[in-house]
């Protein structure tokens, strides 16, 4: 009797592997499409296949976010991040979508919420992720006019990330944030030297 329900257990996650696999491959084929192709609508019949199958597949219902997000239906996206987020409250992925799309609706605030709880569940086999969840969290801080904090997560970056990737970043923000923190030291300046004038 022991050995049947063995043998039951072993036919069932087996059986779920290949299901799972299938799910998988899925998932990844419309990602692929709404990456290359912005085919939305084999997208999401891609997406809504996968989870028919598998109804709380984080990467199923992250991308379907995505997609709802891209075609401007963006309440019901969200809806799709957060359930995600139920289900794995570690999402690196589901954070960072959630946090694009907050941005975009000007929500910068929850945004940096996201992207920060993003790099706090950040696992060492999604490092890959890294750059674009720096390139994400400076934007939210130059937008919000953290310059300095922004500042400093940039030179973290040039520690944290390859060469190519600092490299990146350090061309695309540098040189706005040095210009943006000299004109507010400028205007310090300027209003100290008057409330001297005003003193004497």
């Amino acid at each position: 009797m022991r050995n049947i329900i063995n043998q039951t257990k072993k036919s069932y996650r087996e059986a779920k592997k290949i299901y799972n696999l299938r799910v998988e491959k899925i998932v990844r084929e419309a990602s692929d499409n709404f990456i290359y192709n912005r085919d939305y609508d084999t997208v999401l019949e891609q997406v809504n296949e996968a989870l028919t199958t598998e109804p709380n597949n984080v990467k199923a219902l992250v991308l379907k976010g995505d997609v709802l997000f891209s075609i401007e239906q963006k309440d019901e996206s969200l809806g799709y991040f957060n359930k995600a987020l139920e289900i794995d409250p570690y999402s690196v992925e589901a954070y960072g979508a959630k946090a694009s799309a907050l941005d975009i609706l000007g929500l910068q605030k929850e945004a940096l919420d996201c992207c920060e709880r993003a790099f706090s569940n950040i696992s060492e086999n999604q490092k890959y992720l890294l750059p674009s969840l720096y390139d994400q969290k400076i934007a939210i801080l130059i937008k919000l006019k953290r310059f300095e904090e922004a500042k400093k997560f940039l030179n973290a970056s040039l520690t944290n990330l390859s060469e190519e990737d600092g490299s990146y970043l350090l061309s695309r923000y540098q040189g706005a944030i040095e210009s943006i923190c000299q004109q507010r030291k400028r205007k310090r300046e300027k209003v100290a030297r008057m409330a001297l004038r005003l003193i004497n």
